[in-house]
């Protein structure tokens, strides 16, 4: 901590030539002042490795390698925004993150086809009315092990500082940010208390196809 200032990165993904993305960005966000040569034209399988967060120099074939290239830790916590956030309430949380040079939000914009399926039609429930999602991450290494709860600690404050800020009854959450702080898995009600977070109205459903499904268990969830 101690460490003031932070960056912005944005990235995106477009299924089709670059020469359409940049058309389309510039009549969006004329500001950016896009040019193709600011563009990578690649195949999906190669934008998996981009994405991947592997290196620059990657390959498809480290996409198999299952050990650990460096051991570290972090802790995840996600949030839906349904409403724009003041810029107040924006620089309030960003002086916050400011001073934490371990930790970053990431946020993934909704809309398009997600919003053209209704809530109900499939067991992922965020749609339509959702600007976007916020992941917390706070990251740390081995040789700062003995200060792991003091980051988690930090990140829980964040989460709570953006309660007003984002969505509400329930305060909803991205099910592939696991997050134990809202709840382990239990029984019947102990779980709702979780399971309607991530999964808002279908939740009921899920657990009936769930004893019909897999009455042993088998598929569970931390």
């Amino acid at each position: 901590m101690g460490r003031a200032g932070f960056s912005a990165t944005f990235k995106g993904f477009y299924l089709g030539p670059k020469s359409d993305a940049v058309e389309i960005l510039n009549r969006r966000f004329p500001e950016l002042g896009l040019i193709e040569p600011e563009c990578h034209e690649m195949s999906w399988i190669d934008s998996v490795v981009f994405f991947s967060g592997l290196g620059v120099n990657s390959t498809m074939s480290d996409l198999k390698d299952r050990a650990l290239r460096r051991r570290g830790f972090f802790k995840a916590k996600s949030d839906y925004v349904r409403a724009r956030i003041s810029k107040r309430d924006l620089k309030t949380a960003f002086d916050l993150l400011a001073v934490e040079p371990k930790a970053y939000l990431i946020m993934d914009p909704y809309g398009g086809a997600m919003s053209r399926i209704k809530s109900g039609d499939l067991p992922f429930p965020h749609r339509d009315g959702n600007l976007y999602s916020i992941q917390y991450m706070i990251e740390w290494t081995v040789e700062d092990e003995g200060r792991g709860k003091e980051y988690m600690e930090w990140l829980r404050g964040l989460y709570e500082l953006m309660g007003e800020m984002v969505s509400r009854g329930p305060r909803a959450a991205y099910v592939n940010y696991l997050d134990l702080d809202l709840g382990v898995t239990g029984n019947g009600n102990d779980a709702r208390v979780w399971g309607e977070k991530y999964y808002l109205g279908n939740y009921d459903r899920l657990v009936r196809a769930k004893m019909a499904i897999d009455p042993d268990n088998v598929f569970n969830n931390p």
